[in-house]
């Protein structure tokens, strides 16, 4: 072989690893700067919700007889501002985190402490609203903005915030590990769970993500497991707050059924794969006065699509007592529409 031809051959042998090098840094450096921008986002949202988190306190009724002494006679719990008026701070909660008392103290992120006015509170769902007056101490303070439903997904990053073991404000990071998580701990659930360590303390803070908004407010871990910690979704949240906030209590609506989903077989003959089937119709309900019957299956709920009972309840938290309602059902081999006026749930 020609010693020319030779020397082009171990000249583009040592370009050609030349450019790979090249890539493979390249491609490193990428992967560095990807890290890198996601630590900075995370930074950056620690540094700009720092101060809407607060530590919650409460103290006993003064003629309530103190059983168990913790420190200072006080519990401990977590909240973040999701409101502001020219006079007063609005702040998120857990019910569980203020229970019966009525001394409620907020310390905010410089150490200052306020005494809290109790909004309402709905335990059904575990949220309480607080208020503090604006003055020199928390003038400064952003309310936290609520993420759209429609933006949260699995796998996700979050950052779970609060004040754990009062250490004070601590942050953990993880994903959505799923949605619509029912344990057992509320009337109300449909709980995100994340692997974001919520500890004992940060109940009522906030779950984030990496914009800095709020995605949930956490509420409660399982001890006996790792990565299991779960948050009341916003779209749950949103609506107490708002009710909360202006009513001072939440009304909702009421229907009267109970559903389940459908079987696999049951889809398979009917050639649909959504729906609900209605297993009990209460007496004098709205469904009864509507004529809604057992067996029954609801496909449609005031215009939406119903893909299974968690997605009805989703759908329901829509609509308000006096509200007229039309509900799209199967009944054999029938279709038909039926109007249904909500009442106020007692």
């Amino acid at each position: 072989m020609d010693s020319d031809v030779i020397r082009q051959k171990i000249k583009l042998i040592i370009i050609y690893f030349i450019i790979l090098s090249v890539l493979s840094s390249c491609e490193e450096k990428k992967e560095k700067d990807a890290v890198k921008l996601i630590q900075e986002r995370i930074e950056k949202v620690i540094k700009d919700t720092t101060p809407s988190v607060v530590t919650i306190f409460t103290k006993p009724k003064k003629n309530e007889r103190i059983l168990f002494k913790d420190s200072d006679d006080e519990s401990i719990g977590s909240g973040f501002v999701f409101k502001k008026t020219q006079t007063h701070l609005y702040i998120a909660t857990n019910a569980h985190v203020i229970g019966n008392n009525n001394q409620v103290y907020i310390r905010f992120y410089n150490d200052r402490v306020m005494k809290a006015d109790v909004v309402g509170i709905d335990n059904p769902t575990d949220i309480a609203v607080l208020k503090v007056k604006i003055n020199h101490i928390n003038k400064d303070i952003k309310p936290l903005a609520l993420e759209d439903t429609k933006n949260i997904n699995i796998g996700m990053f979050v950052l779970a915030a609060g004040s754990p073991y009062n250490l004070g404000h601590t942050y953990t990071f993880g994903i959505i590990s799923a949605l619509d998580r029912n344990v057992g701990i509320s009337e109300i659930e449909n709980f995100i769970q994340t692997d974001a360590a919520i500890n004992p303390g940060d109940s009522g803070g906030p779950l984030l993500d990496l914009d800095g908004k709020v995605v949930g407010i956490n509420i409660a871990t399982v001890q006996s497991g790792q990565g299991l910690g779960f948050a009341i979704p916003v779209y749950i949240l949103s609506d107490v707050l708002n009710q909360l906030t202006k009513y001072g209590k939440v009304t909702r609506g009421y229907l009267g059924i109970n559903v389940g989903d459908l079987s696999e077989e049951l889809k398979e003959k009917l050639g649909i794969d959504y729906g609900v089937i209605i297993l009990k119709v209460k007496k004098n309900s709205p469904a009864y006065l509507a004529e809604l019957k057992e067996g029954d299956i609801i496909t449609k709920f005031n215009g939406e699509l119903v893909k299974n009972s968690k997605e009805l309840y989703k759908i329901f938290q829509k609509v308000k007592p006096g509200d007229m309602v039309e509900i799209e059902i199967i009944r054999g081999q029938t279709k038909k529409v039926v109007t249904v006026i909500i009442q106020e749930k007692s």
